[in-house]
């Protein structure tokens, strides 16, 4: 476990994350948003309860760094590179593609802790650079390295929890108009990329491979 603090500094990457977020998000000079939302986003329907999974997936993806960080060495790089490739990407498509929804409901109110929580989170969390949503594509990304995990393979129930768990957050951007479908299908291809080159593709063997072709050749 003290071997595995070595790489204290992979979680260096949130705090330049969440600088150039907020440059982008303050300060980078934009003329026009480029607004994605979809038909079929107006027609989805406000749940201001989803607003508890949607706060949720803190905790959700501190527990994953806190157990792979300490637990699996292996799994805990092959989990931050896929998340923080996809959190590069995501900064960068806002840089050269800056985007917005225009979905959120005009008026909330305050008749229940779900709404006062929605109503905050509106005014901390502009509706701009959305896409992809993080929250979807951490969330899928995190429960595919829990999935994975051996103690996780072993205990069924936690294993579904945590698919449960996934999809409900991914379900309340778009329940809470936080999203567009367009962010979570996006969210969902870049997943499936990253899926390929992080987890599915063997190196080791395409490596091999080359190797061969090289010694033919010669």
């Amino acid at each position: 476990m003290k071997k595995n603090w070595r790489y204290w500094w992979t979680l260096l990457y949130f705090v330049v994350y969440l600088v150039c977020f907020f440059f982008i998000e303050h300060f980078m000079p934009v003329t026009q948003y480029h607004m994605i939302s979809t038909p079929i986003d107006h027609m989805i329907p406000f749940n201001e309860w989803f607003v508890f999974f949607y706060i949720g997936w803190f905790g959700y993806i501190f527990f994953s760094f806190w157990y792979f960080f300490f637990k699996d060495k292996k799994e805990y790089l092959q989990m931050i590179t896929f998340l923080f490739t996809g959190m590069t990407i995501f900064i960068v498509v806002s840089v050269i593609y800056p985007n917005g929804l225009d979905i959120r409901p005009k008026q909330l109110g305050h008749s229940n802790i779900a709404l006062i929580l929605v109503d905050l989170l509106y005014k901390i969390d502009t509706p701009t650079n959305v896409f992809p949503s993080i929250h979807v594509y951490n969330s899928l990304a995190v429960h595919i390295a829990l999935h994975r995990s051996e103690w996780f393979q072993k205990h069924k129930a936690f294993d579904i929890a945590s698919l449960i768990l996934c999809v409900s957050i991914c379900m309340s951007t778009v329940l809470l108009k936080q999203h567009s479908i367009t962010d979570v299908i996006g969210a969902s291809i870049l997943m499936a990329v990253m899926y390929t080159l992080v987890y599915a593709t063997d190196y080791s063997r395409l490596l091999k491979k080359s190797r061969d072709k090289e010694i033919e050749m010669q």
